[in-house]
């Protein structure tokens, strides 16, 4: 089965437009502990959202992923969402991680706060679908 958050990480971390703003602050599952204390900054995170589809005909699946835009405030972390859905939305047969990323699209985003520490986010949910790359 293909690490998709991990082959979304590598892709975003090779965009412009993303290394610009976070430069490599792009984690899964949660912030490193070595980040915490210089936060609020722009930073990205992409976890699992469950709903996995797998099409074992052709090596495919369908993965739901919550994608967290972190900034100084609600403007930053708009402008790291609005770079991320239009990273995401481009994707058409990209290979990244030893995985063929076919296609993404996303649900609306939400403005939230993070209620220990203030630190604002969007948070987005993607659907990615994803097949094994064959290597020659």
């Amino acid at each position: 089965m293909q690490d998709i958050v991990a082959a979304l990480i590598t892709h975003l971390g090779t965009v412009a437009a993303i290394t610009t703003l976070v430069s490599t602050r792009i984690y899964g599952g949660e912030l490193p502990e070595a980040d915490i204390g210089s936060m609020p900054r722009k930073a990205i995170i992409l976890r699992y959202a469950g709903g996995i589809e797998e099409f074992r005909t052709h090596r495919s699946q369908r993965q739901r992923v919550d994608v967290f835009s972190y900034g100084e405030d609600y403007l930053e972390a708009g402008r790291v969402d609005r770079a991320v859905a239009d990273a995401l939305i481009a994707i058409r047969r990209t290979e990244s991680e030893s995985t063929l990323l076919h296609a993404v699209g996303y649900a609306g985003v939400f403005q939230l706060k993070e209620p220990d520490t203030g630190w604002r986010y969007n948070v987005r949910t993607a659907t990615i679908t994803a097949g094994e790359t064959v290597t020659t």
